[in-house]
């Protein structure tokens, strides 16, 4: 079960995927996108969504072993982007569980190109931990924020150049509890 919400997104434009062998979980994000700048239309100069991922996986639970997420930047001088993924679990009765985990990363102009940020995870460290996170919500947030110095600099984050997806890849690493 997956649901979203935020500025940065648009009913039916978030997707879940995941690998045959789930060692992979894929989201990928339709239109996200934040920009400044007299090139960028009506752009926000911050985009955010939230994911809710509700499984079910019986005697097993998972860690976020790497977190890869691509997206392109087109940035001027003087033009700052800031893209941050953070994720953690909640339980049944709505309260977080230890252990969360986010990458950030920061590029400044000029800068043109796919971006490709890595982080390897926070993988928990006891039996009691995972054991928690087995039938729990995962939820994951993602922001991209663009700012500049004058209003006259223009700066873009958006989906990769191929095809205007934004994407995140999420490596897990399940454990039977």
């Amino acid at each position: 079960d997956i649901d979203t919400d935020g500025s940065g997104r648009r009913a039916g434009s978030v997707g879940v995927a995941f690998s045959k062998d789930n060692s992979a979980m894929t989201i990928i994000f339709d239109k996200f996108q934040a920009g400044v700048g007299p090139n960028v239309g009506d752009l926000k100069k911050r985009a955010f969504c939230r994911v809710n991922v509700t499984m079910s996986s019986p005697g097993w639970a998972f860690d976020v072993a790497f977190v890869d997420f691509r997206s392109y930047v087109n940035l001027g001088k003087g033009v700052e982007a800031s893209l941050v993924s953070r994720w953690k679990w909640i339980d049944t009765k709505g309260e977080d569980i230890e252990r969360k985990g986010n990458v950030k990363k920061v590029v400044t102009g000029p800068f043109t190109d796919n971006f490709l940020p890595h982080k390897d995870g926070e993988l928990s460290d006891s039996k009691q931990s995972v054991r928690k996170k087995k039938s729990a919500m995962f939820q994951l947030s993602l922001s991209a924020t663009v700012s500049a110095d004058s209003t006259k600099l223009s700066g873009l984050v958006q989906g990769d150049a191929a095809d205007a997806k934004f994407r995140e890849v999420m490596g897990l690493s399940w454990r039977k509890c």
